[in-house]
């Protein structure tokens, strides 16, 4: 069975375009694979948050996913950082490393210019290469990456081939993972960028009150003319709408058109909030009852397996590395 390593950092709470576009495919995937899917504590230290509430978002989000449908015995849910054998291959794998490589990252130059006042840490520079220790660690098969993390992928596969050549170590090289369908969802107030907890008010948390989820889908953006039609070019606002209304329901673009002839924005929107409340009811009821000590018994249960097979491959690296 091919193994399959994908992450999520504990820096909020999980919305409507984490689940579309991820979670809704690591659910089909776990039947097929082997999936690893770890919460990515480390990662979430590279900018500036507080201890109280990464502690807190490490277990709500472990509890919103189970509840969602990963099953901790078919999927492996573990902390980064209850596995030290990452940041040992972090440190491997930064020697053959370059500066320019890391400069010329997307994500580092974003977080560089979003901080250029207070000034960015080195972890945001060294990220990728502490991601390619989380996947090269377990010589992981398949990597499930979206647009935004393509080009990681890209240098882990160059470090790996750099380091096996330097030191002969057979490290896999990973396979991106490309999902046949991954749906796009847009922030609620900016259509033109991508649904991100960076941006609240235009993020559709699936475990948040009901009320916030009323008002927020009521407010979101649209256009003057009040008709449903999926025209992403001219009419981003609705069609954004309209592909939420899609996965929620099935429907296809065509028939929601239909079925909202000569109806307003605000039926269509008052649509899309009873749709969302029923299809995540079973989730938001059953994540109610998942308490911390059974998040702490899948964690240490984990971590056994993990460090065992961690551990056997750095052993392994450190005796190429002259180490051992």
């Amino acid at each position: 069975m091919k193994r399959i390593l994908t992450g999520i950092k504990p820096t909020g709470k999980l919305h409507l375009g984490n689940y579309l576009s991820v979670i809704r495919e690591l659910i089909e995937m776990q039947n097929r694979y082997q999936v690893l899917l770890m919460i990515a504590n480390l990662h979430a230290q590279t900018v500036p948050y507080s201890t109280r509430e990464l502690s807190f978002l490490t277990y709500d989000i472990v509890k919103s996913l189970i509840a969602l449908g990963i099953n901790p015995k078919k999927t492996i849910i573990f902390k980064q950082s209850d596995i030290p054998a990452h940041l040992y291959l972090f440190w491997f794998l930064s020697t053959v490393a370059s500066v320019g490589e890391l400069m010329r990252m997307h994500e580092f130059k974003e977080q560089s210019e979003k901080y250029k006042k207070t000034g960015v840490g080195s972890g945001i520079l060294l990220y990728p290469v502490l991601m390619s220790a989380d996947i090269l660690i377990y010589n992981v098969d398949l990597v499930p990456v979206g647009e935004d993390q393509k080009q990681h992928l890209e240098l882990c596969r160059e470090l790996v081939r750099k380091f096996n050549k330097r030191f002969n170590t057979k490290l896999k090289i990973p396979k991106a993972y490309i999902p046949n369908e991954t749906a796009k969802i847009m922030s609620l107030i900016n259509p033109s960028k991508k649904m991100s907890k960076s941006e609240p008010e235009g993020c559709l948390e699936i475990f948040a009150p009901e009320k916030e989820i009323k008002q927020k889908i009521l407010k979101a953006i649209t256009d003057s003319d009040n008709e449903v039609k999926f025209d992403p070019s001219h009419k981003p606002g609705i069609s954004n709408l309209m592909t939420i209304y899609k996965y929620l329901t099935k429907k296809t673009y065509s028939e929601i058109e239909n079925n909202f002839k000569n109806k307003g924005y605000y039926e269509f929107k008052l649509e899309i909030y009873n749709s969302f409340m029923s299809y995540f009811k079973k989730a938001r009821l059953a994540k109610n009852k998942i308490t911390n000590q059974e998040i702490n018994k899948i964690f240490k249960q984990s971590a056994i397996k993990l460090n065992k097979i961690a551990n056997n491959n750095l052993n392994l690296i450190m005796s190429k590395l002259g180490l051992n």
